[in-house]
């Protein structure tokens, strides 16, 4: 079974289960590869958050969530709901990954920042040095007091306008991933055509897992 195919059945596998945003498999398809595998990940989101601070975690609370675009109906029945302190959120994609190679990771994160990843950077290394996890996260962030106790922070008729806000900036994110997909695709292409004898040890730790493979001297 070709890798391709694999990493196909496994997305539709996490798309039956509910963990997979819509349309990520066109991203993801790009981003994985012999040197990137993507492991928790999301394309971006808009929700509406009561609370008095939506940043706070242990008082702020989710009652509206949704990874593609919001309606003016959807706002406006989340704002009918008895809550006194509302929040729209635009949040754009996150990405983690786990990367093979220092320089897959110099040249990943050199991609990141081009896509507009500004927030990008390496959460773990392994004890070879050789394994990365990765976090790219995108600058795409859009935050708008609706109610705060009981009191309308924006009129009805501005509704409108507050969703094309709230999608563009969505859609402004899954730009920035499409870029983000392309550069990673690219950079992987270029690792694979200069030959890497890093990943043809992974490929033979992956066949024999309790080998350890040669001390370095």
């Amino acid at each position: 079974m070709s890798k391709n195919h694999e990493l196909r059945r496994t997305l539709l596998e996490e798309r039956l289960i509910g963990y997979l945003d819509p349309c990520a498999e066109s991203y993801l398809m790009k981003l994985n590869g012999p040197f990137i595998r993507t492991t928790s990940s999301c394309t971006g989101r808009i929700t509406i958050v009561e609370g008095e601070w939506h940043w706070l975690r242990d008082s702020a609370r989710i009652v509206f969530k949704t990874h593609s675009k919001i309606s003016v109906y959807q706002l406006a029945s989340a704002l009918a709901k008895p809550f006194d302190n509302l929040w729209l959120k635009v949040t754009g994609p996150i990405i983690h990954a786990r990367v093979y190679g220092v320089e897959t990771v110099r040249q990943l994160m050199l991609a990141a920042r081009e896509a507009g990843f500004k927030h990008s950077g390496i959460m773990y290394i392994d004890a070879d040095g050789k394994e990365f996890v990765v976090e790219m996260l995108s600058a795409v962030q859009l935050s708008m007091p609706l109610r705060s106790q009981g009191l309308w922070i924006v009129r009805p008729d501005s509704l409108s306008s507050i969703v094309d806000m709230a999608n563009s900036a969505l859609e402004e994110g899954w730009r920035r991933l499409a870029r983000l997909s392309e550069l990673a695709m690219k950079v992987q292409a270029s690792l694979v055509s200069q030959g890497s004898s890093y990943m043809q040890g992974e490929d033979e730790k992956r066949r024999n897992p309790s080998d350890k493979g040669p001390c370095s001297s």
